[in-house]
């Protein structure tokens, strides 16, 4: 049986005057101790409103939220990212914020622009950003001095990148016991070394499919590459079920890109010192993703004043203090990437103690960052590269083949969705 926890902030139980909201995410332990610190705060503010939270696995999490939506009782405010975001907005159900923004003059000058205007569509905005997530390189800083390797720059290259990896490769008895660097499938991982090469999974418009073309592929095959040519990143017999993220943290490979997620788990079981720095810069640059999380108001909720004091609170500085101080997220409110001095006085609650040391390069990497090319049916067209890529990933495909053999699927979603929004117009 599914398990899925449901904690209840109640209030003023007794009063049938007080309005009742629903509010669901997905998160860690760690974050639904958050959100009980968050709604504890707004429960003393609103004592007129109920707020039930639900937290929903995240594999479960968008087939939950859809499904009560179908059954007419969706949650009132939800917790949702930029890259399911145009699925959901295209479909009516979420309710535009502009008139609350407006009226209540909302604050989202300290915002970070990107990632709002990821929540925006077709002009308006649905959604109010918690959060932004983007990747850097962490490093097993003990396995570089005994290397004999400083630490890297922040303007590294593709090349210094592969030139630390075979450094950091050991192989001992003829058998490699420590890789220079973890492996994952998962786009999110790979999507860096597409854009940094000068590639993209689709046109700006999504009209065409484009991680076929050359500069994609370039970018895909040194990633893949690290795996197989260069043998200095483990192939899945060499990782046995390990996954990437525990092989680092169990000091068998030296690097790994990766998010601030993983900082609170480090900082509390790793047994080496650790460090970040930006993604290796390829021919376009030192690109990787900038997305992020927030909340949205159902389209259909009953109570739309109280789930605008309810999804505004969230959204707000003092609910982003209660979630920064987690450690899990770098924050959608307060980041100037431009002046990285003003951000630390900002987010002070960022800045937690190290390691690591250079937590700086969370924010600085932003400047070039940029948001994962997300559109109506995305999800649908992921599952179909996924599918093509998992021979690749396992040394029994070849990459251009196994692209332009999904090329026409692809291309046939992206017709589709162009023809949609010429009928919404």
């Amino acid at each position: 049986m599914k398990k899925w926890w449901t904690v209840v902030l109640v209030g003023l139980l007794g009063l049938a005057s007080a309005q009742k909201l629903v509010l669901a995410s997905w998160g860690s332990q760690e974050e639904i101790k958050a959100y009980q610190e968050v709604l504890k705060v707004f429960q003393e503010r609103h004592p007129g409103i109920q707020v039930e939270y639900i937290n929903i696995p995240s594999g479960e999490y968008l087939a939950k939220i859809t499904a009560m939506m179908a059954a007419g009782t969706p949650p009132d405010v939800f917790f949702l990212n930029n890259i399911d975001f145009p699925g959901m907005a295209s479909r009516g159900v979420l309710a535009p914020l502009d008139a609350f923004i407006q009226r209540d003059k909302y604050p989202t000058a300290d915002i970070f622009p990107g990632i709002l205007r990821a929540f925006q569509w077709q002009g308006k905005q649905y959604g109010l950003p918690r959060d932004v997530s983007n990747l850097v390189v962490f490093y097993n800083r003990d396995l570089l001095r005994r290397a004999g390797l400083p630490d890297p720059k922040p303007d590294w290259t593709w090349e210094d990148f592969l030139r630390y990896a075979k450094a950091l490769t050991v192989e001992r008895e003829g058998k490699r016991v420590q890789w220079g660097v973890s492996f994952q499938t998962f786009y999110l991982f790979w999507q860096p070394w597409v854009w940094s090469a000068g590639g993209r999974f689709y046109s700006e418009d999504h009209s065409r499919f484009l991680l076929n073309s050359p500069s994609s592929l370039e970018g895909l095959q040194f990633y893949l590459d690290l795996r197989y040519r260069h043998r200095v990143a483990p192939t899945p017999e060499e990782a046995q079920d390990r996954g990437a993220f525990t092989m680092f943290l169990n000091g068998q490979t030296a690097m790994i890109v990766d998010g601030r997620w993983r900082v609170p788990t480090l900082k509390a079981r790793a047994k080496f010192d650790f460090d970040v720095v930006p993604f290796p810069r390829g021919k376009a640059g030192s690109i990787v993703d900038i997305d992020g999380s927030g909340w949205v108001m159902a389209a259909g909720t009953r109570n739309p004043e109280a789930a605008w004091k309810l999804l505004s609170f969230l959204a707000g500085p003092e609910a982003s203090r209660i979630f920064t101080r987690t450690g899990l997220i770098i924050p959608a409110r307060g980041v100037d990437v431009r002046n990285v001095e003003r951000s630390i006085q900002n987010l002070r609650d960022f800045f937690v103690p190290p390691p690591p040391k250079n937590q700086q390069y969370f924010l600085t990497v932003n400047r070039t960052a940029r948001p994962t090319e997300t559109f109506e049916r995305w999800n649908e067209a992921l599952q179909l590269i996924n599918k093509a890529l998992e021979p690749v990933w396992q040394g029994k495909a070849e990459l251009k083949a196994a692209l332009d053999g999904v090329a026409p699927q692809v291309q046939r979603i992206l017709d589709e969705v162009q023809a949609e929004r010429k009928r919404r117009r």
